[in-house]
């Protein structure tokens, strides 16, 4: 009897280590959405492809018509600050960040909302 107590101690302490370690271990993902200064596609395409290859983020998706930028990253690797100042980097501004002046002025005039985009060919 003392055995089958003995056994069915550690059996329950090695469910319980092994449900622990298995809590610890789910990285923590956050989505957040913001307005952003973007107005065409090609500012589109120029954010996503910046942000989707940036180490924590797990996807970004612009929604032109409403300047509306979901970012889907790993808070463990980067934080909702840091992705909005890459994107004030690249010359767009969010909802808090203000966009890096130099990088703004180097954006095609329509991304600057100066002039229609020309078509993709």
């Amino acid at each position: 009897m003392k055995i089958m107590k003995n056994i069915f101690g550690i059996a329950s302490l090695v469910f319980i280590l092994g449900m622990t370690s298995a809590f610890v271990q789910v990285e923590k993902v956050n989505t957040i959405t913001f307005i952003t200064s973007a107005v065409c596609d090609e500012c589109k395409e120029r954010i996503e492809e910046k942000l989707n290859y940036t180490k924590g983020i797990i996807f970004a998706e612009l929604d032109v018509a409403t300047k509306m930028l979901t970012v889907k990253y790993k808070t463990e690797i980067i934080t909702d600050q840091k992705i909005k100042e890459i994107l004030a980097g690249i010359g767009y501004s969010s909802d808090t960040v203000v966009r890096d002046r130099e990088a703004y002025l180097a954006l095609p005039k329509c991304c600057q909302g100066g002039s229609a985009c020309e078509p993709k060919k």
